[in-house]
């Protein structure tokens, strides 16, 4: 299955909520939509804002990967033991014939096969499955002779190896569910988009002379409104008065929203705060506590730096 392309050069859930913005802006200016074109109706535009939320809970093509990991995960540990079971085989036949028809019986038994499989080649360890069982099949008598191998390996064997082949499938499953499920969530998403494109174009057109307005409708614009974009930041190190610095130190606004640590240099760093005057608490274990109010101006990057003072502890 080839998987489709997606047409949007931003996350996904920057487009759902671009999308539902977008929509419900559209649903504001409803009547300058329809002078526009005939097809803007209140029913319209619900569809659109449907198709957006219908998109939304398609499975994320995370967690069909997850479980393709987790299918290949068991898949490769059920192939490390039957591996393992094909190494013993190998012993018993050496130790059942004759020097000189060794190779020949490792042949019958699936020795060309053992390398491939080793490198995770599912077609060559089902092939080598199917070669041992045949060849423990056809020989048990000569691989059991003298207490070599034990009549329950076959069983062993068997057991092993149809495990493998059902985890194996299990596997394909997963990789062809991982596969459309991407494919579908590419083609919803590529489809309200398109739908987006085609309205934020009316809308540009309708408020041409209203430049503010006609900003809303620009995708572009609205990705950096959704991705915070133009946003502060907060940065800097917290030291001791002896200006060591303070590693673990926790600087977090009163809200809790943002919160950073500092590292073994003493340096943190906040992204994304929105505009806006808040309070932080600076704190870490064996230090007094540092509450200040910051001022946080769109696009400013601040640089603050706080000093902490050790409390000593009073001997008893």
């Amino acid at each position: 299955m080839k998987t489709k392309k997606n047409q949007y050069n931003t996350p996904q859930e920057i487009l759902y909520s671009v999308c539902l913005f977008a929509w419900n802006l559209c649903s504001q200016h409803l009547p300058k939509f329809t002078s526009l074109k005939a097809l803007y109706t209140p029913a319209f535009v619900a569809d659109a804002i449907d198709a957006v939320q219908a998109a939304k809970q398609l499975p994320e093509t995370r967690q069909t990967l997850a479980s393709q990991k987790v299918a290949r995960i068991n898949l490769i540990n059920a192939t490390k033991q039957v591996l393992i079971n094909w190494q013993l085989l190998k012993v018993y036949i050496t130790q059942a014939f004759d020097k000189d028809l060794v190779k020949t019986k490792l042949e019958a038994a699936g020795a060309s096969l053992y390398g491939k499989a080793t490198d995770d080649n599912w077609t060559a360890v089902r092939s080598l499955i199917e070669a041992g069982n045949n060849f423990i099949a056809a020989n048990i008598d000569e691989l059991a002779a003298d207490e070599n191998m034990p009549t329950a390996f076959q069983d062993t064997f068997l057991t092993a190896g149809n495990n493998c082949i059902e985890l194996s499938t299990v596997f394909a499953q997963a990789s062809m569910q991982k596969e459309a499920a991407t494919s579908n969530k590419v083609e919803a998403n590529n489809g309200i988009y398109q739908s987006l494109m085609e309205m934020l174009k009316d809308g540009q057109q309708i408020f041409k002379d209203d430049e503010a307005v006609q900003k809303q409708f620009t995708f572009s614009h609205l990705v950096s409104v959704f991705q915070g974009e133009g946003s502060a930041s907060l940065k800097g190190y917290v030291t001791t008065s002896l200006g060591m610095p303070v590693e673990g130190g926790a600087i977090t606004s009163a809200s809790g929203k943002y919160i950073a640590t500092t590292n073994a240099k003493g340096y943190y760093k906040i992204n994304r705060v929105a505009e806006g005057a808040y309070t932080f608490i600076i704190s870490c274990p064996g230090y007094a506590p540092i509450e200040q109010v910051i001022s946080f101006a769109a696009g400013t990057a601040s640089n603050i730096s706080f000093q902490m003072t050790n409390v000593m502890k009073k001997a008893a």
